[in-house]
């Protein structure tokens, strides 16, 4: 089901179909509301820790819900989805312009290389019948084009081995 909304996501984003509908909103309690208790679940599942801090008061930003939560969704989801064992941290933060939002983790993490083409459609680190993770490539392809949408700007940093950590920040309201 995941695989097909991706791919409606995208087919609504090639065709410039997908309606835009931007409101007030606070992200951290949205994420908080929708999305944090679900992945500590899935986090426990694989006997991982998930972290959440909330270092923000007004966290208002002029977004469209749908494509916060979905990006939101995608990246927690890779987070818990390329991490074997320690943890997740997902910290809520902003200053005087802007609320971000830091997703960290103790995964395989991402090589220079394919950090260029991480956010193009169908591209996948591993490739193959022997690759080690599902997936169909898509999802970190939405999560930019939905947070060029909503006016974020999304940054990586990652070392093979180690770890990643994405930054998704929204111009504050």
């Amino acid at each position: 089901i995941r695989t097909i909304d991706l791919i409606l996501n995208m087919s609504e984003l090639v065709t410039n179909s997908f309606e835009y509908h931007p409101k007030q909103l606070a992200l951290c309690k949205l994420l908080l509301n929708n999305l944090i208790p679900e992945f500590q679940l899935k986090a426990k599942g694989k006997n991982l820790t998930l972290i959440y801090t909330d270092n923000i008061k007004d966290d208002i930003i002029l977004a469209d819900e749908y494509t916060v939560i979905e990006i939101f969704q995608n990246l927690f989801d890779n987070a818990i989805k390329y991490t074997e064992k320690g943890k997740i941290e997902i910290n809520c933060a902003g200053d005087e312009k802007s609320v971000f939002v830091e997703i960290s983790d103790t995964g395989i993490g991402i090589s220079e290389e394919y950090q260029e083409k991480m956010f193009i459609p169908f591209s996948q680190e591993q490739q193959g019948y022997t690759r080690q993770f599902e997936g169909n490539g898509l999802g970190l392809a939405i999560v930019k084009k939905y947070c060029e949408i909503n006016g974020a700007e999304i940054t990586v940093e990652s070392k093979k081995g180690i770890g990643s950590k994405f930054t998704v920040r929204f111009v504050k309201q």
